[in-house]
C-alpha cells in the first residue's frame, strides 16, 4: 500500500479552493487524492439544503451510473445516518459505527473510512474513501490524514456553494440587461453597479450630471444625489416592479435627461436590485403612438398632442401650433395622464418611449 504522506494531505484543501468552481480540476484533485490513499474509489459530496437540487458528487474510482445512484440514495449511506441520528465526530471507520462499509457495499467496497461535517447556512457535507476486498483496513495513520482533510472540508463547501450562487446571479443579471436594448443598468440599494449595457455607458459618458465611478453610479448634484438615494430606500417598502422617475436638469439649454428606477425580485431571499433607465429626450426617436393608444383609450387630439410633445414641443408652443388655447393643451394632458396613470410629462414620456 502507498503510504499517504502528510505534506500531500495540506496542500488538497488549498488546490480545492484554487479549482473555483471548475468540475473538471476538482474531480482531478479527487483522483489524486484517491490514488494517493490507495482507495478503489473516494468521494466529496455536498449538500445544500435550501435548494432540491443542491447536490454535489466529486468521485474517482465511480462510474457515472454509481455516481448517479449515489447521488439518489446518499441518504442511505451509513455517515448520514450515523450523523443524523446521533451525530458523526471527525472521520471513523465504517466498522465502527456499523458492520456495512456503507452504501458502496454493492460496488465492491469491503473497507470505509470518512465523516460528515456541517456546513453553515447550507447543509452537510461528506467525505468517504472504500478499498475493496484485496486491500487492507485503513489504518490508524489513514485516519489521520483524511481528518486533515475534513477539517477544512466545511469551510470549502460553503466557500463553493458562495461561488456557484454568485455565478448563477452574475449570468441572470447579465441576461437582464443583454436582451434589450433600453440603456439600463443593474444596481443595488447602494448605488453598485453589478452590470450596464453599452447604450447606458455612452449616456453616462456623456453627460457631466452623471457619475458611473468605481462601480458606483451617483449624480454630480448633491441635491439630486440626495433625491436619487431616497427612491432607492423607499423601495424597502415596496413590491418587485414599482418605478420612480426622476428628472435631471442639463446645462447648455438641453432638455432634462430622463431616470426610471424599478425594484426587481431579488436572485436571492435576501438581496433585491433596482434597474436603472436613462432616457436622454435629445437623442429623437419614432413615438409608437398607435401602440399606446392599443393600451389606452385615446383619442385623435391626444395622440397629436403626444406627437409634438415628443417633438420636444412644450404647451405654449402645442397651442400655438394647433391654434388653440394653452389652457386646452393642458386639459388635454390631464386626460392622458388620467388615462396612463401618470403624473408628469417625464412619466408619461418615459412609458411612450418604453414602448416605441
Amino acid at each position: 500500500m502507498k503510504a499517504l504522506v502528510k505534506e500531500r494531505i495540506s496542500p488538497y484543501i488549498s488546490q480545492l479552493y484554487e479549482c473555483g468552481i471548475n468540475d473538471s480540476d476538482i474531480k482531478l484533485v479527487v483522483d489524486q487524492f484517491r490514488s494517493d490513499l490507495s482507495g478503489s474509489s473516494s468521494l466529496f459530496l455536498l449538500r445544500d439544503d435550501d435548494k432540491s437540487d443542491g447536490i454535489k458528487l466529486f468521485a474517482s474510482g465511480l462510474t457515472e451510473a454509481q455516481q448517479q445512484f449515489y447521488v439518489q440514495h446518499h441518504r442511505q449511506d451509513v455517515w448520514f445516518n450515523h450523523y443524523l441520528d446521533k451525530g458523526c465526530q471527525g472521520i471513523v471507520n465504517a466498522n465502527a459505527i456499523s458492520n456495512s462499509p456503507g452504501l458502496l457495499a454493492s460496488f465492491g467496497a469491503q473497507f470505509a473510512a470518512g465523516g460528515v461535517c456541517r456546513v453553515k447556512g447550507r447543509g452537510l457535507s461528506s467525505l468517504c474513501s472504500y478499498r475493496g476486498a484485496a486491500q487492507d483496513d485503513f489504518s490508524a495513520q489513514d485516519l489521520t490524514s483524511l481528518t486533515e482533510i475534513y477539517s477544512g472540508l466545511a469551510a470549502w463547501s460553503q466557500h463553493y456553494w458562495n461561488l456557484l450562487a454568485l455565478e448563477t446571479q452574475n449570468y441572470q443579471l447579465q441576461q437582464l440587461v443583454k436582451n434589450h436594448n433600453k440603456p439600463s443598468a443593474i444596481i443595488d440599494d447602494k448605488g453598485h453597479i453589478h452590470y450596464s449595457n453599452v447604450a447606458f455607458n455612452r449616456i453616462s459618458d456623456e453627460n457631466v450630471e452623471l457619475r458611473a465611478q468605481h462601480g458606483i453610479f451617483s449624480l454630480q448634484n448633491k441635491e439630486q444625489q440626495r433625491q436619487f438615494k431616497e427612491i432607492l430606500n423607499g423601495f424597502v417598502y415596496l413590491l418587485p416592479g414599482a418605478s420612480a422617475y426622476m428628472s435631471i436638469p442639463r446645462q447648455a439649454n438641453l432638455r432634462p435627461l430622463l431616470i426610471q428606477c424599478t425594484l426587481m425580485s431579488g436572485l436571492s431571499r435576501f438581496e433585491r436590485y433596482v434597474e436603472v433607465v436613462l432616457r436622454d429626450p435629445e437623442h429623437s426617436f419614432n413615438p409608437d403612438i398607435e401602440a399606446l393608444a392599443s393600451l389606452y383609450p385615446l383619442t385623435i387630439g391626444e395622440k397629436e398632442l403626444l406627437v409634438l410633445m415628443s417633438k420636444g414641443y412644450s404647451s405654449n408652443d402645442i397651442a400655438e401650433l394647433r391654434g388653440v388655447k394653452v389652457e386646452t393643451v393642458r386639459s388635454t394632458l390631464k386626460g392622458v395622464f388620467k388615462k396612463t396613470d401618470c403624473h408628469s410629462q417625464n412619466e408619461l414620456l418615459l412609458l411612450l418611449q418604453s414602448i416605441s
